[in-house]
Order: C-alpha cells, then structure tokens, then sequence
C-alpha cells in the first residue's frame, strides 16, 4: 500500500535533485540512500515510490557515455525548443498544492469518478504545478487556495462542477489567462475559450482530491 507521506517526499526530493540539471542515476541512489528513502541494496529503478514519481513528474531516462563507459541519468522535461525546465528551489509553489497533487494516484480513481477522468485531472493538476508559464506560482500570487483550484465536492464531484475548483474544469484543455477572480480556458473537444469563475465556497461544501482519493 502507497504511503502518501512517503511518497510526498520522494516526489519533493527529485525536485530539488534535479532542479540544476540531469543527475546520474546511481549518484541518485547514493543521495537516496542519505535521506533514507531508499534501502540499501533497493534500486531506484525498481522502487515503486520513486517510478510513481518519475511518471508525475515526467522524469526522463537519458543516456549518458558508450559501452561499459556509459551510465543512465535522469532529468527534468525540457520545453519545445529543446530547453531544460528546473524545478527552481526558489519557486513559490505551497509546499501543501505540491504534496496534495503527489498524494494523488492516477491509477486509483476514486469509486464515484470515471478512472479516465481521474486520469485526466490528475494530469492537469500536474501540468498545472510543472507549466514553463509558471501557472502555480502566478495562482499563489494571486490569492488563489487549494480550494479554489483543486477543490471538489465531497462525493461524485463531476455531478457538482458548479462548486469544482479551476483544474476540474480544464479537463484537458489549456489554460491560457489567469487573474485574481477568473481564468480562461482553452478547451480540448473544439478549441473553444471558456471563463471561468474563481469560486468562494465554504469548507464544509468542499474538500480537497487528496483528502477524499
């Protein structure tokens, strides 16, 4: 069974492992080793909390060197023009949206959401906090919360959209402007541009994805 803790600070630590840039694998493991999220003789590569954190996080195999020479790394996605992403240490995501969205586990849908729609708000929730346009840090600055980005109606949420945080409505799409009380989106089926609303709800109405999946 997946420990949501432990897998918050896997997700946590190869962020800032490779932030700077590609990291040899196996110098990762040593690192791992240290913090204590790898046992000793366990490969990283076969470990089931660091394989869920690379899918998040679109890590990729790299590489490196010819023949006995040679060695994997791992790195961070690049953009369109071939140009590395880091995950800065200075980014100022809260620790909280970062660690809610690694808790999440697209291949276990809650039972009362479609797993392909799980799939898909999931993916979104990711791209959100990983965006080159630094959708994430543009949303705190704004005084956007947990709530009304992630939030989600305590049982059959896709029957509730009408009090779903902004991420439940892209679904798919792009999200091309983001203000104090409003974004738009750009939608996957027709290309289409919707407003969304920024919405105040109170807690009670609404919980977070992490605390229900």
């Amino acid at each position: 069974m997946k420990d949501p803790r432990r897998q918050a600070r896997v997700s946590a630590f190869l962020r800032k492992s490779l932030a700077e840039g590609a990291q040899d694998v196996l110098k990762l493991e040593a690192m791992a080793r240290r913090e204590t999220l790898l046992g000793e003789r366990q490969r990283i590569t076969d470990a089931k909390a660091f394989k869920r954190a690379k899918y998040s996080l679109r890590i990729r195999s790299v590489r490196a060197g010819f023949g006995t020479n040679g060695g994997w790394r791992w790195e961070l996605p690049c953009d369109r023009d071939g140009a590395r992403q880091p995950v800065r240490e200075e980014r100022r995501i809260p620790v909280g949206w970062v660690e809610g969205v690694a808790r999440l586990d697209d291949y276990r849908p809650p039972t009362d959401v479609p797993p392909h729609r799980w799939r898909q708000f999931v993916s979104d929730c990711q791209s959100f906090l990983n965006s080159s346009e630094n959708w994430a840090e543009r949303a705190a600055e704004l005084g956007w919360d947990a709530r009304a980005l992630f939030g989600c109606h305590r049982n059959y949420p896709l029957m509730h959209l009408g009090s779903a945080g902004l991420l439940w409505a892209i679904n798919g799409g792009k999200l091309l402007e983001l203000h104090r009380d409003w974004a738009v989106i750009e939608l996957l089926v027709n290309r289409s541009q919707r407003t969304f609303s920024r919405r105040d709800v109170a807690a009670g109405k609404v919980t977070l994805p992490w605390d229900r999946a």
